[in-house]
């Protein structure tokens, strides 16, 4: 029995950079693979990583903003072919990831919407995005199995919709079970990402130990108490200052920080929540030259008496006990 983080992709932001891709993350627990977010590349590099799509067996989805989920019809679809043996087709991929907002956000004098897309449901959650991504795609889905061998597309996915209760004023926040088993508990807190509600960080307990993924989140007590005594917990890390010296300042900078953690507040959400590992993840600015590997770690690795990893893609740990 072993556990295993990958980081797939470690950039964040829509815009593609070199050297770098989308967000996303595996964690291969007993052989079964859990991919958290979709972003650009995703597919690609879940196959250089050497995991196999026939042990795909769920998504999980922190947030529902492009570089999250824009690969994900290519993490359904590229691999269709194979999700079957002799016996038929496999499991359907599970996708877990947020419901709809209460209400759709509004905007200021300074940022806002100059159209509303698809008024008639301006904010879908996670089940409405596959649905429309395999009626999108319904001409492959229906045409493809009469030139190729191909599963039975009904039994391609399932959706759940991750509803965490409001918190009672004054009481503790208590994480959603989203996933358990025998082997494994997965559970969701939200967390603060400017106006991209609900978002999502996840816990996985496995008997080799606990993997956190803080989604995109500004410094979170919660998160905090979420990941106490984690070995691993993975975070996205921002660097404010850069971005402020290249041209991100008034209302644009608060913006970003009111959607990231900055780079030397991270070590110490790590030290208070008392985790093994802090790996780096999701990088604003996201361009592999515009920080160093070194920098990034050293800075990240203030105030936490732990180790600090500037993430990479293809970036492995191993948990066994």
């Amino acid at each position: 029995m072993t556990t295993e983080l990958v980081l797939l992709g470690t950039a964040a932001a829509p815009m593609p950079v070199r050297g770098r891709l989308g967000i996303s993350s595996a964690l291969v627990v007993d052989g079964r693979v859990f991919v958290i977010d979709c972003g650009r590349g995703c597919p690609t590099a879940f196959i250089e990583a050497g995991l196999d799509f026939k042990s795909l067996e769920a998504v999980f989805i922190t947030h529902l903003h492009a570089d999250h989920v824009g690969d994900l019809p290519g993490i359904l679809l590229y691999p269709w072919g194979v999700r079957g043996d002799d016996s038929g087709p496999l499991n359907p991929i599970h996708i877990y990831g947020p419901a709809q907002p209460r209400a759709l956000p509004g905007g200021d004098d300074s940022f806002h919407r100059q159209t509303t897309i698809h008024p008639e449901l301006p904010a879908p959650g996670t089940v409405d995005l596959v649905e429309h991504i395999v009626a999108g795609f319904a001409y492959h889905l229906n045409v493809m199995p009469l030139d190729a061998l191909m599963p039975d597309a009904g039994a391609l996915v399932r959706v759940t919709d991750v509803t965490v209760p409001i918190r009672a004023a004054g009481a503790d926040l208590s994480p959603t079970v989203v996933f358990q088993d025998e082997v494994l508990k997965i559970t969701a807190i939200p967390v603060t990402h400017g106006h991209a509600v609900p978002a999502y960080a996840y816990r996985f307990d496995t008997p080799d130990g606990a993997v956190v993924f803080s989604g995109d989140t500004t410094v979170s007590d919660d998160l905090v108490a979420f990941a106490q005594d984690a070995d691993i917990l993975v975070h996205s890390v921002a660097d404010l200052g850069y971005l402020e010296r290249h041209g991100f300042v008034g209302d644009a900078l608060k913006r970003m920080a009111a959607l990231h953690t900055d780079v030397s507040e991270v070590g110490g959400v790590a030290d208070r929540a008392r985790v093994g590992e802090l790996v780096l993840t999701h990088y604003l600015p996201a361009e592999p030259d515009a920080i160093t590997d070194a920098e990034w770690a050293r800075r990240a690795g203030v105030g936490f008496s732990g180790t600090a990893t500037a993430g990479r893609d293809g970036l492995r740990r191993t948990l066994s006990r």
